[in-house]
């Protein structure tokens, strides 16, 4: 099965487990008094594991931290992108494309020590196993040589962001010193390239100047716009959430934006609860539109969880909550994996898997 059909396969086992939860139900505790649910599944769109196995020491068994085997489990993960994360102070001189290879190996082997993920590139969905996707969180290593984006990619990186925290030859950061430019002219080809061979940019941690130079490009290749896990400023103003007009531009583009745990992008302060993040939510679901809006958790990448929302296994209760609330078991399913689904299942029209352009 292509990757393409692994994401129909992970598609439908979403729609069956909505089917079962379908019936109007006619006792216990769900949210309209009736038998309970299934579990809304997840797939995350963000997840720091491979950081604190390669950067921190973790062991790579999955047995502590936000995302536990354990706590992936309990939480009814059906899907979880891992970023190869290459810190901005990894070397005096910045990371390099060899430090990206390095965090894939490292990533290949937490998969090979915890058998509840499935190997990268399965041929198929499993029951009661995770499938794995992978991202780069700052790529700015790759304005060495922007063809060897193409490597990663047929690799299955799916997702890519520019840059991190800090400003890099390709693109300006929503977090790095003010500067006049947003994607470099190096940078835009980069994102040309990124596209072309059938992956996506993540605008989660680029300036606004570089979100305003990204639209026309992704618009070009007919790509969606992905924030894999940014908020909404309107709610928490800090420079890594979405103003409401990008917002809007993921939700045009057909892209998603994929809901941050941490506390401090999720109220603004550095404690939040359950309430907060619900906040958060509507927010990014009345402006950008209930297909546009996903779970980019964050969990592991130091983040300070909301009360209520402390690992992986809170998700359900999450889940829970919106429905008491009275949103359709059908658009909760679409925020927890559907749209993250579709997104990473896209491919630009015509797309044979073959080099790219120029």
């Amino acid at each position: 099965m292509s990757a393409g059909g692994r994401i129909r396969a992970l598609l439908a086992v979403t729609c069956a487990a909505f089917a079962l939860g379908a019936p109007r139900p006619t006792r216990g505790d769900s949210p309209g008094g009736g038998a309970r649910e299934p579990p809304v599944q997840v797939v995350d769109l963000h997840v720091d594991v491979p950081w604190q196995v390669h950067f921190k020491g973790r062991d790579r068994r999955l047995d502590e931290g936000h995302a536990r085997s354990e706590a992936l489990v309990a939480g009814s993960y059906l899907g979880i992108v891992l970023p190869i994360y290459l810190p901005d102070r990894v070397r005096p001189e910045g990371p390099r494309i060899e430090d990206a290879s390095a965090v894939l190996a490292t990533i290949e082997a937490i998969i090979a020590a915890s058998p509840v993920l499935l190997p990268l590139g399965s041929a198929r969905a499993e029951p009661g196993k995770i499938s794995t996707f992978l991202s780069i969180e700052g790529a700015g290593a790759f304005a060495e040589d922007i063809a060897q984006i193409d490597r990663f990619i047929a690799r299955g990186v799916r997702l890519i962001s520019p840059n991190h925290a800090k400003n890099t030859r390709l693109s300006s950061s929503a977090t790095g010193e003010r500067v006049a430019f947003g994607l470099t002219e190096l940078g835009k080809r980069f994102c040309e390239r990124v596209y072309a061979q059938g992956a996506l940019i993540d605008v989660s941690h680029i300036s606004d100047a570089a979100f305003a130079d990204l639209v026309p490009i992704a618009a070009a290749h007919g790509a969606p716009i992905v924030a894999t896990h940014s908020n909404a400023r309107a709610v928490a103003n800090q420079p890594r959430n979405l103003t409401d007009e990008q917002l809007r531009l993921i939700g045009r583009s057909g892209g998603v934006a994929g809901l941050n745990f941490h506390a401090t992008f999720v109220s603004g302060a550095n404690e939040a609860d359950l309430d907060d993040v619900l906040a958060q939510l509507d927010h990014m679901v009345r402006v950008a539109g209930v297909d546009h809006v996903a779970i980019g958790s964050d969990f592991d990448g130091g983040i300070l969880t909301p009360r209520g929302l402390g690992d992986a296994s809170a998700l359900p209760a999450l889940a829970a909550r919106l429905r008491q609330r009275g949103m359709s078991r059908e658009d909760a399913v679409k925020i927890f994996s559907q749209n993250a689904l579709r997104v990473l299942g896209w491919r630009p029209a015509g797309w044979s898997g073959g080099p790219p352009h120029g």
